[in-house]
């Protein structure tokens, strides 16, 4: 089903490991950004859904663009340059704090969106022309599927880092671990149940929890960052060869 030779080319490889970390991103911002923006910033459901909407307006954006550069400067620059985009906004993300409000994360967003955007258009591109026309539907279906793995991985791997720095927060402050819960948070007539003292220690957890979240991404941007440093230079297939 999956021809192993395929991962003896180094730039497929890099590519496809690069996407790999880039599902994992992307289920980050998906699963955690809204909750962060409801739950610890206090906003709307509304103001959530925007701050993550903004990831697929710099998604579409920046893979228009990328069709231009990948003729000017070539696959590797294209796609160097959505590694920094990456690195920038996983950092923004890093630094991401209740007082820089909603609009300091969808701009964070939309840096990534841009980083998304132009390096998977490079990495679909450079694979459909470094490989055989045979062997192109299974090298394109092999790629994104390294994304979809990359989604399972950054749900059990980022969700279980949320859950274990949560009850580690609330053992410590001697706090019951049914509290480890965002239901109330997300929930404004729930909020409203519930003393002011305790709805700030459960903000608290889970900003203490997101936090942690977000340095695992910036890390992972990081690795893509310097990961794509590798990815290969290579020239466009010529119409006749394609």
């Amino acid at each position: 089903m999956m021809p192993l030779h395929l991962w003896k080319n180094r730039l497929i490889a890099i590519a496809n490991i690069a996407t790999l970390f880039g599902g994992i991103i992307i289920l980050g911002l998906s699963s955690f950004l809204p909750t962060y923006v409801q739950g610890v910033m206090q906003e709307s459901a509304i103001v959530a859904g925007f701050t993550l909407s903004t990831l697929s307006i710099g998604w579409p954006i920046a893979a228009t663009v990328a069709g231009h550069l990948i003729l000017k400067i070539g696959y590797r620059w294209t796609a160097l340059f959505g590694g920094i985009a990456l690195f920038i906004g996983t950092f923004l993300f890093f630094l991401l704090n209740a007082s820089k409000g909603p609009i300091y994360a969808g701009f964070s967003s939309f840096v990534i969106g841009i980083g998304m955007g132009l390096s998977s258009t490079a990495f679909i591109v450079a694979i459909q022309n470094h490989v055989s026309w045979h062997n192109r539907g299974v090298a394109t279906s092999l790629h994104m599927f390294m994304r979809i793995i990359g989604s399972s991985v950054g749900a059990a791997f980022l969700g279980g880092l949320l859950n274990i720095q949560m009850n580690a927060y609330f053992k410590e402050q001697g706090q019951p671990l049914e509290l480890a819960s965002t239901d109330l948070l997300l929930n404004e007539g729930m909020r409203k149940t519930i003393s002011a003292d305790k709805l700030q220690t459960i903000q608290d957890g889970l900003n203490h929890a997101l936090d942690t979240v977000y340095t695992g991404l910036f890390f992972i941007g990081i690795l893509s960052f310097l990961l794509l440093l590798f990815f290969p230079k290579a020239k466009l297939a010529k119409a006749e060869d394609a």
